[in-house]
């Protein structure tokens, strides 16, 4: 594995794509370490995003601040698709609290990228935290009414992803009962939560933003064109 990996493939391979072999290899070591010795079920989705993620933050550590650095090391934060069979949700929430006004998007994707539904729309709220639980739930509500059983959801806000996945974290109150909707239904389904970064969740981002800034109105069954454009972009770079 040594000789492979320090000799033809690092001389045929980007510093990006070494570097995330090695940060694959150390998240599946650490992953078949908690299963054995703490009973956690891997997660292969999971164990790749910490590896993705473990790369990302050693790109911004040793790469220089330039553009075209930069523009290296978001090719790497680009969404990522869910297994084969699987489907990803993502969710995002936006919040102005000059206005008071909050807006939510959600996006639904298979393994080959493709958008099978998407959402947005305003919710009376008070935080930027409470919008992005309930673009959770109104996500697992749309799973639910479809009928998918083998389901990812993703989001960029950790304390939320956080409540979720760790039975014993402190839930803040104003998204508790948010919170235990969503957990009861996941209680019977294969049904993941994950967190993401804000380059990963771009498509959601963007229509919740969009919505909030009433550059979009209407859902009208017709992908935007700014949101058509994103989606492209994405699944091409896969």
């Amino acid at each position: 594995m040594e000789e492979l990996l320090c000799g033809d493939l690092a001389k045929e391979s980007s510093m990006e794509d070494v570097g995330l072999i090695f940060q694959l290899c150390w998240a599946i070591w650490k992953a078949r370490n908690g299963f054995i010795f703490n009973k956690q079920p891997p997660n292969p989705e999971d164990t790749i995003r910490k590896a993705n993620g473990a790369n990302i933050d050693y790109l911004r550590a040793m790469v220089p601040n330039t553009n075209g650095n930069q523009d290296r090391v978001s090719r790497v934060m680009g969404w990522v698709p869910p297994l084969v069979s699987a489907i990803k949700f993502n969710i995002d929430g936006a919040f102005s609290s000059s206005r008071s006004q909050a807006a939510f998007g959600i996006i639904a994707r298979d393994s080959g990228g493709t958008a099978l539904i998407w959402r947005f729309g305003k919710v009376e709220v008070r935080s930027a935290l409470v919008i992005e639980a309930w673009a959770l739930r109104i996500a697992c509500a749309m799973a639910l009414e479809l009928g998918f059983t083998v389901v990812t959801f993703e989001s960029d806000c950790k304390i939320l992803i956080n409540c979720i996945n760790e039975p014993k974290k402190l839930c803040p109150w104003e998204i508790a009962a948010l919170v235990d909707d969503i957990k009861s239904w996941a209680a019977t389904r294969q049904w993941a939560f994950v967190w993401c970064c804000r380059e990963q969740n771009r498509s959601a981002h963007w229509l919740a933003s969009n919505c909030l800034n009433r550059k979009i109105l209407v859902n009208t069954g017709c992908i935007p064109p700014g949101l058509r454009s994103l989606l492209d972009r994405e699944s091409h770079s896969l």
